[in-house]
């Protein structure tokens, strides 16, 4: 499935930020959409069975009307779900364009998997709510239970088929993404095989389990009891159900979230870290503790107010869930996106050459002399080291020497910082090229 990479088109610099900026918008469509759903089919199955051994009706009737709050009509599990997944393909696609990476053909089986689980999860919703007109019907024959018994076993059968597929969608998700953030693992990641042992995926496999428990608890009770001024005539007796079945799990799952969180941060790899994914996640659980406040109110005091709050300040970690992925991913990539904006440049001077057009850009040389000789010389030391000192380990590595002076970092702490020079990509190629020349030379 890397034929997509082989297809993407050459991104520049600024285009790089704007595939950073769409795949927050798209983690923002399809995080909430696909974890409640993952989370409405668990709730569904256990209630739907348990009412069916207990002869529960308010078990049968949350059963339908939980799955009936995140697929009220099949194109919304397209709108929000199928379409955001392929769309995050495609950005990842563009932004791991030429690396070794394999998330890409991760991501590209888990919404191929994940278009399977709509196809079952909408038919699992049409046989639900069938299901509950037919229990409706007070006469009886035998074309009326023929046709209970097959809604019965469709029912089951699609609903079961539409959690498997998306758990496999949702692993591969989580694998896909986790791997993307992790540049010094492509090499020696080939098979999904290897990222089973992955501790950072599995503990996102867990966060994600509760996160879903989550939002299915509390959207119940949103869409319940708040959403345009909640279920007109709700019984009292259906009414304490769903409170009782709803509360609990949503509280639980809520309080073990935060480590998970931290855990999520620790497992990042260096070059993932930043401020602002520091700061993500100190919002995600700061979110999280005033969400459990209002559900521990519900609890206590039931307020169809805190439903409300509940759900909404939950949406408010999510959000900031989304950013610290979107910052770990960006902060992880830095290099190879400059790989990738300098492929851009050449591919531009390219095109603009076989067009007889020429892009004024100053020489190696040019570069050294205006801007690298006041602070660097060959043999001796200045305001920074010598180049014969920091050349060699630079030796059949010129992307990482290319990397370094497109985004330059404080290595050396007897030396001051470098600045950034400001220069194109393809001036960054010249003056690393004429060093290395010089450097080779001066050997």
């Amino acid at each position: 499935m890397d034929f997509l990479k082989q297809i993407a088109l050459p991104q520049s610099e600024a285009q790089i930020g704007v595939l950073h900026f769409v795949l927050n918008v798209i983690y923002l469509i399809l995080l909430p959409f696909i974890s409640y759903l993952f989370g409405a089919l668990i709730l569904s199955l256990y209630t739907n069975r348990r009412g069916r051994l207990n002869g529960q009706q308010h078990d049968l009737r949350f059963s339908e009307e939980v799955i009936s709050h995140i697929l009220p009509t099949k194109n919304i599990v397209v709108l929000f779900g199928a379409v955001p997944f392929m769309a995050l393909v495609f950005a990842y696609a563009q932004l791991l364009q030429s690396s070794t990476a394999i998330s890409v053909s991760i991501l590209t089986w888990g919404a191929l998997l994940f278009a399977a689980a709509a196809a079952f999860a909408s038919s699992y919703q049409t046989s639900t709510k069938l299901n509950g007109i037919l229990h409706g019907v007070t006469k009886s024959n035998e074309e009326i239970e023929t046709y209970r018994a097959q809604m019965n076993e469709a029912r089951r059968t699609s609903g079961k088929y539409a959690l498997l597929f998306l758990s496999f969608a949702v692993y591969l998700l989580i694998a896909g993404t986790s791997l993307a953030s992790q540049p010094e693992q492509w090499l020696s990641t080939s098979s999904i095989v290897q990222l089973l042992l992955s501790l950072d995926v599995w503990v996102k496999v867990i966060q994600f389990i509760l996160l879903s428990l989550t939002i299915a608890s509390l959207g119940t009770l949103y869409f319940t009891f708040s959403w345009q001024g909640g279920v007109k005539n709700i019984e009292n007796g259906y009414a304490d159900h769903v409170k009782k079945t709803a509360l609990p799990v949503g509280l639980l799952s809520l309080l073990a979230q935060p480590l998970f969180v931290v855990l999520s941060v620790v497992l990042l790899p260096v070059s993932a870290l930043s401020g602002l994914v520091f700061i993500s996640a100190f919002l995600v659980i700061f979110f999280i503790f005033i969400t459990s406040h209002f559900v521990y109110g519900m609890l206590k005091e039931f307020k169809t107010g805190f439903a409300a709050n509940a759900f909404y300040t939950l949406i408010l970690a999510i959000v900031f869930m989304v950013i610290q992925t979107t910052s770990s991913l960006s902060s992880s990539t830095q290099k190879h996106s400059a790989v990738v904006a300098h492929q851009y440049e050449m591919y531009h001077a390219e095109l603009l050459a076989k067009m007889g057009i020429g892009m004024a850009t100053m020489s190696g040389e040019e570069i050294f002399g205006a801007k690298c000789s006041a602070c660097h010389e060959f043999g001796a030391k200045k305001v920074g080291p010598a180049y014969k000192e920091v050349l060699p380990k630079y030796e059949n590595k010129r992307e990482q020497l290319l990397s370094f002076v497109l985004n330059p970092q404080k290595i050396n702490p007897a030396y001051p910082p470098m600045p950034n020079q400001g220069l194109k990509p393809a001036e960054a190629d010249s003056i690393t090229a004429y060093i290395m020349l010089m450097y080779k030379q001066a050997k």
